[in-house]
């Protein structure tokens, strides 16, 4: 990221430059204020993704499931839990 800021500045300060009459001394000061500038702001860019307080995660809610009553009526009358291989059997027996 420096060459970047390095960069910027290279092309802020060229346009400047251009069209102000500046000595070498002042040249050289614009060239460091505006290298300190972009700096700092890249640095307060950086600072806020580097302090971001890190999300948690959520405990999946325990959610109590309650049978239906024709689920309840067909396990009545298979005599076989819900879920069951035999029972899925059944099942598919029953729709076709």
């Amino acid at each position: 990221m420096a060459s970047e800021v390095l960069n910027l500045t290279a092309q802020i300060v060229t346009s400047h430059a251009s069209m102000t009459e500046l000595s070498p001394k002042e040249l050289v000061q614009e060239i460091k204020a505006v290298y300190r500038v972009l700096a700092s702001l890249e640095e307060e860019m950086a600072a806020p993704e580097a302090m971001a307080p890190v999300p948690r995660a959520r405990k999946p809610r325990a959610v109590k499931m309650a049978e239906s009553p024709e689920a309840k009526a067909v396990e009545d009358e298979t005599k076989l839990p819900v879920g069951d291989p035999d029972y899925m059997e059944f099942m598919e027996s029953r729709e076709g």
